[in-house]
């Protein structure tokens, strides 16, 4: 970075103290940021560029008051945060509040002083102490503070101004930073990448599928990279950057040596989304914009040539062959396309002029209520500049951008012969010749992919021939990211059938005091070893693996692919011709005879202990779940207009002085103004959610496994067993719609959630059934956020890419056909007959009923042997015809329903099935069919099956 533009951002970083909300009135603040400035670097001063800085900053970010009012809060005596998303107040703990009232200003800026002293001395380097004053700042203050005047997490949240608290100054400092280093001519960039959904959804294997996912991330990281290599990382705005694994492995890099080491789990996660938002300089913007594109095009290359040279070095006779390399060329140019648009922001005082451009170009009507509000800041209030306009530059951004993004990037590209399996697009990578036949001929294609890359590559299945695209997303974590980026990411995830079976592996882990029959399931698993090799293990769900608690025996056992315990599997002509090809028939034979005793013992002694110890093991399943998660209007919150309204994000004490004006009394209900902290809010949130969140609820607290969760876009492999539970934590956790009270510990609750995650010491969130105290919070989205859902519950040989696609457009019917926040479950049984159900998440009529918990309700009464039969589920059905009579009225129709199910029920359940049929009846009362309420019964008898829980 250049040392001007190094100083322009400390400058701006250090223009209010960290603790300005606490010594606001006490201390001259400006003095205070001098000081501060000094000890990091001698020059530093508060030029003419800070303020205008800050002046653009504070108008983009905050509420322009009165002069004639007494617009002053002291936060030590009146403190008051509140979640700009939602604009609904936090409740500040009580050991917070005192810790507030009670504070010593003084020693609190001794703390500050001591921070960036530390920060000072441990960094020489100017650039590394801006980077750490944007990074590390705010947990070495964390680590000096001690006693019980401790802020602890308050520190994150200290509000840039305490009458307009719902952005915190550490948000505020990184927006006047990134202005400071764009002026005198700021322009607002917009990136994004593509193409997306073919790339990540074109798959045969679950690693595929998270393979694209991350591959992308780390593209989209480049174009980071680039941009905070020049102007920083706080230049970009969305998404926020603190905390991410890429960003702080650069940090580490940079030589910064505060900087958390992120998880393995974390560093495994692709988080970050294909767009980015950045506050840049006008005249070297193109530059900047150029050299992201030329990057991306570099690393994706790189990336595809690091599994093609190690192909090449097991198979050395590719190196020389000049069809093999035009190959290669050809598919991995140009492959990725980085989109992007610019808008100049305009000198400070130019607003005027740009409010008339997009007057001129989307009409005047969309800024009638603005201009009123422009107008009483023009004549009552400090004057408004261009960052008073922000939301509206943003607006024209995206517009500008969707605009580029419809011109198509065009290149002739032949790709002849026959073509990839995976995706059917490209042609196979292949030599020219094979066996002396030219590889245009299919059975020298067919051939060197069986002879040649499955003999050295046994992650290839026999039926494949992949292009460079497929073949790079098979490869690239273990011969790129690992080998040569030196990540040590897992390279493995569950296959489809290891997922179906993992709720059958647990019912046997978990009694691993039987050790007669896990002797019998480890010996099946060393015979099948024997028969196939190392391909016999694959990567277990976590929670699998986790409950083995370091038994070999069971390790052994969690491992084993899925496939393998259905006995269909154990096909011997077929299993030769695959894994045949090193040994004799006669020893082939001889093994495959040693497997089937052994799988015939081990369901042996299954049986046995389920006779003595009275156990029903069940078999496994054949089944799993994909969860594809999307949060609902994510572009309207990101354009503002899901935004709160004014009056909800101000301190109750200005709101009550500004309700006594009748001007500001209609100014209060218009929504907050767009703005960069808003930006920042809701990209930490999802940030948070999809580092933090999503992982523990899927892998920690249920029998899942996470295949991405980028931002607000989760997708989720998970065991029946869990199915509803799952489902109902991930869209609570999503919204924040969590209660906490010492009695009860964690509660999901839809109506009066916080808006704000529990977390225990770690930061990570607090689950449902832990009686851990909460040690912090993170953001969520708010509760006035909703997010959809779509299930598809699969066979496990079913194709990966149809599956995919069902869940995919599962959640294109709960948002459009339902209407959002809503779920639809899709069953595709290997049968026949697709089943579909889909509801909102909860309904708020006469009586509140949540859509998944009539769900939930159903399975365990079907699962229990003295609740209710699944018989009832088929005679619904049966009786649909007569029920849906237009002329039967609904007491009619509840009257017979509660007939059937009574007949299916014992004596002492019969009770209990009345109530569900009252909230079967509630469904139908909200707008849901018969024909849907009969689906949910049938995919409720479904997941009540014994292999299925």
């Amino acid at each position: 970075m250049d040392k001007n533009i190094i100083i322009k951002k400390i400058q701006a970083i250090l223009h209010d103290p960290p603790e300005k909300a606490l010594i606001l009135g006490k201390v001259g603040h400006e003095n205070r940021a001098l000081e501060l400035m000094k000890i990091i670097e001698e020059s530093a001063t508060i030029t003419n560029e800070t303020k205008d800085a800050d002046h653009i900053a504070s108008a983009s970010d905050r509420v322009n008051f009165p002069k004639d009012i007494d617009a002053k809060v002291d936060f030590s005596k009146e403190p008051v945060i509140v979640h700009p998303l939602p604009g609904k107040e936090f409740k500040i703990p009580s050991s917070a509040t005192s810790a507030i009232s009670g504070i010593d200003y003084k020693q609190i800026m001794s703390t500050v002083d001591d921070a960036i002293k530390e920060i000072a001395s441990k960094y020489p380097d100017l650039e590394l102490r801006y980077l750490s004053l944007w990074a590390e700042l705010r947990e070495i203050i964390r680590d000096k503070e001690s006693g019980s005047s401790a802020l602890g997490q308050l520190w994150e949240l200290l509000p840039a101004d305490t009458r307009v608290p719902d952005h915190s100054i550490w948000e505020h400092r990184r927006v006047a930073s990134a202005i400071a280093g764009a002026l005198p001519e700021p322009a607002l960039v917009l990136f994004s990448i593509g193409p997306i959904q073919d790339f990540i959804a074109t798959a045969r294997k679950t690693q595929d599928l998270w393979a694209g996912s991350y591959i992308l991330s780390y593209i989209s990281w480049t174009v980071m990279k680039v941009i905070s290599e020049e102007m920083g990382p706080d230049s970009i705005i969305f998404p926020d950057l603190m905390g991410q694994p890429f960003c702080n492995l650069w940090l580490k890099e940079k030589g910064l040596k505060f900087i958390e080491t992120s998880r393995r789990e974390a560093v495994s996660s692709p988080t970050l989304p294909n767009r980015l938002l950045a506050i840049l300089p006008k005249n070297n913007v193109e530059k900047i914009a150029r050299d992201a594109e030329q990057a991306v095009n570099n690393v994706f290359t790189e990336i595809c040539f690091a599994v093609k040279e190690k192909i090449e070095s097991s198979i050395v006779e590719l190196k020389n062959d000049a069809i093999w390399e035009e190959i290669w060329n050809r598919q991995s140019k140009d492959f990725l396309q980085i989109y992007w648009a610019v808008l100049p922001m305009g000198k400070k005082d130019e607003y005027k002029g740009f409010i008339e451009t997009y007057k001129t170009f989307s009409g005047s009507e969309l800024l009638k209520d603005f201009e009123k509000l422009i107008k009483e800041y023009e004549t009552k209030g400090f004057g408004p500049n261009i960052g008073t306009v922000y939301g509206q530059l943003y607006r024209f951004l995206e517009k500008t951008h969707g605009s580029r993004k419809s011109i198509r990037n065009f290149s002739q590209q032949s790709e002849p012969h026959y073509k990839c399996t995976m995706c059917g697009v490209r042609e196979p990578v292949h030599p020219e010749r094979h066996n002396n036949q030219s590889c245009k001929e299919y059975g020298a294609l067919v051939g060197f992919w069986k002879e040649k890359l499955r003999n050295k590559f046994l992650d290839i299945k026999l039926s494949e021939r992949l292009c460079v695209v497929c073949l790079t997303k098979r490869f690239a974590c273990k011969h790129y990211f690992n080998d040569k980026k030196g990540f040590d990411i897992s390279t493995s995830y569950p296959s489809t059938s290891t997922m179906a079976t993992a709720a059958f592996k647990l019912r046997i882990i978990k009694k691993k005091e039987i050790n007669d029959l896990l002797v019998k399931a480890h010996d099946y698993t060393q015979k099948i070893k024997a028969l196939v090799g190392v391909t016999a293990l694959g990567e277990p769900p976590p929670m699998v693996l986790g409950a083995c608690r370091d038994n070999k025996l069971c390790e052994d056992f969690a491992k084993l692919e899925g496939d393998w315990l259905y006995e269909e599997s154990l096909d011997e002509k077929a299993l030769y011709k695959e894994y045949g090809l090193d040994k004799s028939e006669g020893e082939f034979k001889q093994i495959f005879k040693s497997v089937k005793d052994a799988f015939g013992e081990f369901r042996k002694i299954l049986k046995e202990n389920e006779d003595r110890l009275k156990i029903d093991f069940g078999t496994p399943s054949k089944y799993y779940a994909i969860i594809q998660m999307d949060g609902d209007n994510m572009g309207k919150w990101i354009s503002g207009e899901k935004a709160p309204e004014i009056k909800d994000v101000l301190h109750p004490e200005i709101r009550k002085q500004l309700m006594e004006d009748s001007n500001w009394q209609e100014l209060l209900k218009q929504r907050r103004s767009l703005n960069p902290s808003l930006h920042i809010a809701a990209s930490k949130a999802l940030r948070d959610f999809s580092l933090k969140v999503v992982r523990e609820i899927v892998e920690r607290d249920h029998l899942g496994k996470l295949i991405y969760a980028g931002g607000d876009d989760v997708l989720a492999f998970v065991s029946l067993k869990d199915l509803p539970a799952i489902m109902r934590c991930l869209r609570a956790y999503f919204s924040g719609s969590l209660v906490y009270d010492k009695a009860g510990g964690v509660k999901i609750d839809f109506q009066n959630g916080s808006g704000f995650i529990p977390i225990d010491e770690k930061g990570y969130p607090l689950s449902l059934t832990t009686s851990k105290e909460p040690k912090g919070f993170l953001y969520s989205m708010g509760t006035s956020a909703t997010a959809s859902m779509g299930i598809a519950i699969v066979h496990h040989s079913y194709d990966l890419s149809k599956a995919l696609q069902e869940a995919r457009d599962a959640e294109k019917k709960a948002k459009d056909a339902i209407g959002r926040n809503a779920f639809c479950i899709s069953l595709n049984k290997r049968s026949g007959g697709a089943e579909t159900f889909g509801a909102k998440w909860y309904y708020e009529n006469d009586e509140y009923l949540e859509g998944v918990l009539v769900l939930k309700e159903l399975v365990e009464a079907f699962a229990d042997d003295k609740g209710l039969s699944p018989k009832f589920a088929y005679d619904f059905k049966t009786a649909l015809f007569g029920l849906n009579s237009p002329d039967l009225p609904d007491v009619a129709i509840k009257t017979e329903v509660v007939r059937l199910a009574k007949r299916h029920a014992p004596k002492e359940f019969k009770e209990k099935a009345g109530e569900i049929v009252s909230h079967l009846m509630s469904l139908k009362e909200n707008g849901i069919s018969l024909e849907s309420v009969s689906n949910l019964l049938n995919i409720a008898a479904f997941l009540a099956r014994r292999e299925n829980q």
